[in-house]
């Protein structure tokens, strides 16, 4: 899956911060490998904002594909009937289609931007918090480089699991930033406060 022009510079802004917190490291003889795609679908945090991300979007897509249901529809009654129809039937249905047509481009169009600004975000907000986290990794555990295999263009023909790392920092992750627990029910509204009686007057 192709991902958008500014995901791909996240990705390769992520690349460089790994590449300098390897200059740190203890051990530069060795290696572990990461997919960082994957590492930011996978955590928690992740795994609900993709959730709300696809909720999010799913009512404009409905909407979308009711639209381009309607230009089959014209398309097709056009065909069936275009014998029987009369000029200003034909030129109606015609205009209606270019209509419908024009609207379906612009929704998805805007549709695919607002997908990958809200994929952007999501990618940037975890993967700059994931950073460190890997950083810490690698400190804790000697690892002189790492590799991300999700990296357009990355050589790998071969990754053992032992050097993998991706799992490990996402359980770290997890525990670094844990999501915090949904309110159940609605809030309750603080019960109102009791009025003194007012004082009687002697008689």
């Amino acid at each position: 899956m192709n991902l958008p022009i500014a995901v791909r510079r996240t990705f390769l802004t992520l690349a460089c911060f790994l590449a300098a917190s390897a200059l740190h490291a203890q051990s530069p003889s060795k290696l572990a490998i990461i997919n960082l795609r994957l590492a930011i679908a996978s955590t928690a945090e992740g795994r609900q904002a993709l959730a709300e991300f696809e909720t999010k979007f799913a009512a404009r897509q409905n909407e979308i594909n009711e639209i381009s249901r309607k230009i089959d529809e014209i398309a097709k009654q056009f065909a069936e009937k275009q014998n029987t129809w009369s000029g200003e039937q034909k030129a109606k249905a015609q205009l209606e289609g270019q209509r419908l047509t024009r609207q379906l481009n612009r929704k998805q169009a805007e549709f695919q931007d607002d997908r990958n600004a809200a994929k952007d975000d999501i990618v940037q907000h975890i993967g700059g918090r994931l950073v460190p986290v890997i950083d810490r990794y690698a400190r804790e555990n000697n690892f002189g480089t790492v590799v991300d295999s999700s990296a357009r263009g990355t050589p790998l023909i071969y990754v053992a699991p032992a050097v993998d790392i991706t799992g490990a920092v996402t359980k770290l992750y997890d525990q670094t930033y844990p999501l915090k627990a949904a309110t159940t029910g609605p809030a309750k509204s603080p019960a109102p406060a009791t009025k003194p009686a007012p004082a009687r007057s002697k008689p």
